[in-house]
């Protein structure tokens, strides 16, 4: 009888540790219905940072400037007004191209009623590409931005626009105010 005691013990033990073993690796485990749990998106930000520096081989842009979120910016055309700061107004003309192809998906000169957007910079109504990118240019300025989809629409997207789509802007700054 004193055995059996034993072994029941022993067994109580390795069922004990059995359990314990599988709640800390089910702790661990990610989330299967979130779709940021399951994603490596350190892989995503190299393998878009690499799309936009062959794109800009490919079409012989050079002086870029690249900020630590992986924004690229380029000036086009020089302007000589005020930099934009959080919270300022502005009126801007823009064209949309998807980077993978260049295919246009949105443009402020082809859609109807062919006007300048006017928005506010830092009050979240745009997408963290244009909040980090367009205080780098000035009044009247036109630039380039190269913008990874973690600084767009995300991993989601938003129709048109599919997730994990790097994307560039052609942006022209028409005015600034306070």
């Amino acid at each position: 009888m004193p055995q059996l005691g034993r072994k029941g013990t022993i067994l109580c033990w390795i069922l004990a540790v059995c359990f314990l073993l599988t709640v800390n690796t089910s702790c661990e485990d990610k989330d299967p219905y979130d779709p940021y749990a399951n994603f490596d998106h350190e892989a995503q930000a190299k393998r878009e940072d690499d799309m936009i520096q062959e794109y800009m081989k490919l079409h012989d842009i050079r002086d870029t400037v690249k900020t630590v979120s992986g924004l690229y910016y380029k000036k086009i055309k020089e302007g000589n007004g005020a930099r934009p700061v959080s919270g300022d107004s502005l009126i801007a003309h823009y064209v949309g191209y998807y980077l993978y192809n260049s295919e246009i998906f949105q443009s402020t000169y082809s859609a109807y009623p062919h006007k300048p957007i006017k928005f506010k910079l830092g009050n979240g109504e745009l997408i963290k590409g244009w909040d980090e990118g367009i205080p780098f240019m000035r009044r009247g300025e036109e630039a380039q931005l190269f913008i990874p989809s973690r600084l767009a629409y995300g991993l989601l997207g938003r129709p048109p626009i599919p997730g994990n789509t790097t994307l560039m802007f052609r942006i022209e700054l028409i005015d600034v105010w306070r």
